[in-house]
């Protein structure tokens, strides 16, 4: 078999670095003979154009709910980017920082990252994809008098959108009228790609002639408690206590543990708090759930060892000491099915109910047995149980 070789015409250029000083250089051309299997790679290694660049980096769609506190707008917002450009680094603007907001949560992404930049949140990737992420601000009121005003600016390629507000209107009044989008929510619409709040406490008006009344300060107490004591076979107790404040204001309590219970946990209004404890006296400050409301919770969890239950014996029971007076207690006692129990004393009476019937109904193992007390005042509710082996379902009787 005969080879030859390939003649093609190939244009050479040469560029020179001092061809910017130089006159025009001139450009030979010619032929060159270039084998078959070497002009392949070459046809290969040409640059091919670069892709045309998207149209935008990013396409950003967004949801955003607020609340009102006394100086304070907090914003939950949602975010769904979908970024374009790829292979570089891309950064899209979400919405305009000022002076007085604050970041108070931002999300962790595996391909990008959420932060501020240049005094705007933005997201920050080199990867192109979708993102869904949300973030939570709060932009405070600059503002020293009754009324407050705020807002809020979205990023320069950030479609605005509007703002569901949370604002209850017996406690907050707003400034500018606003159309509702349901039951104590309102729709603040953007205006020049700003979103802006404006409210006032709720204060009623009086003449300044007249005196000012005064609401005298509620007198706290405890509408109603329940406790449940967990017990298993071998002798290890939980006690879980829960009480319904009724205070206007923040009020210290004190609770004084039962002897030889362990504090496991202790929540007001289902945030866990810091407690100080001498001598098995817990010292805390209570308040309401929300501003301007009369209610609150109290949680207390406790653990202690009661020993091995053996074929008969006692149980000695006791509840906290709250400094408060407690209108209403009932209690649940879940212990071991294979003994019956009796009350033999303490200050809590037993109660047959429908649901003692069904323990697997509470979703608690053993025998229920239900207790009530009434009017509980500076003292800790107390219950004597004596048990023995249940033998009802055996053959020996």
């Amino acid at each position: 078999m005969w080879t030859f070789p390939l003649v093609v015409g190939l244009l050479l250029t040469t560029a020179d670095a001092s061809a910017s000083t130089a006159p025009s250089a001139s450009v030979p051309a010619g032929t060159a003979t270039v084998p078959l299997e070497q002009l392949i790679p070459l046809y290969a290694q040409r640059e091919s154009p670069p892709p045309a660049p998207p149209p935008t980096e990013a396409l950003v769609k967004s949801q955003l709910k607020g609340r009102l506190s006394a100086d304070t707008l907090f914003v939950d917002g949602q975010f769904d980017v979908e970024v374009l450009a790829d292979g570089r680094w891309t950064q899209v603007r979400l919405l305009q920082l000022e002076a007085d907001t604050y970041p108070s949560a931002l999300p962790t992404l595996e391909e990008g990252t959420v932060g501020v930049v240049d005094g705007y949140l933005c997201l920050l990737t080199r990867k192109s994809g979708r993102y869904v992420f949300e973030v939570s601000l709060a932009v405070r009121s600059a503002g020293a008098g009754p009324e407050r005003r705020v807002q809020l600016r979205f990023g320069p390629r950030v479609s605005p959108v509007p703002l569901v507000l949370e604002a209850d209107t017996s406690v907050f009044t707003l400034l500018e009228p606003l159309p509702e989008s349901g039951s104590e929510s309102y729709a603040v619409y953007p205006v020049q790609g700003a979103l802006r709040v404006g409210w006032r406490p709720a204060v009623a008006q009086v003449a300044q002639s007249a005196k000012q009344q005064v609401r005298p300060p509620l007198e706290p107490r405890i509408t109603e408690a329940t406790a449940s004591w967990v017990s298993t076979l071998e002798g290890r107790a939980t006690l879980r206590v829960s009480y319904a404040l009724s205070l206007d204001r923040e009020q210290p309590l004190e609770l004084e543990l039962p002897e030889g219970h362990r504090l496991e946990r202790i929540t007001v209004n289902s945030i866990p708090v810091p407690v100080e404890t001498q001598e098995g006296t817990l010292k805390l400050k209570a308040a309401p759930a929300r501003l301007g409301e009369t209610s609150g919770t109290l949680e207390v969890v406790l653990a202690r060892e009661l020993g091995v239950f053996h074929l008969s014996g006692r149980l000695t029971l006791a509840l906290p000491r709250v400094s408060w007076p407690v209108a209403e207690l009932r209690a649940r006692a879940h212990f071991p099915a294979v003994f019956n129990y009796r009350r033999e004393g303490g200050s809590l009476e037993q109660v047959e109910t429908a649901a003692a019937a069904d323990a697997a109904s509470a979703g608690l193992p053993g025998k229920e047995l239900n207790f009530r007390q009434y009017l509980v005042a500076a003292s800790a509710p107390t219950l004597e149980l004596g048990y023995s082996v249940d033998i009802s379902n055996s053959y020996f009787r």
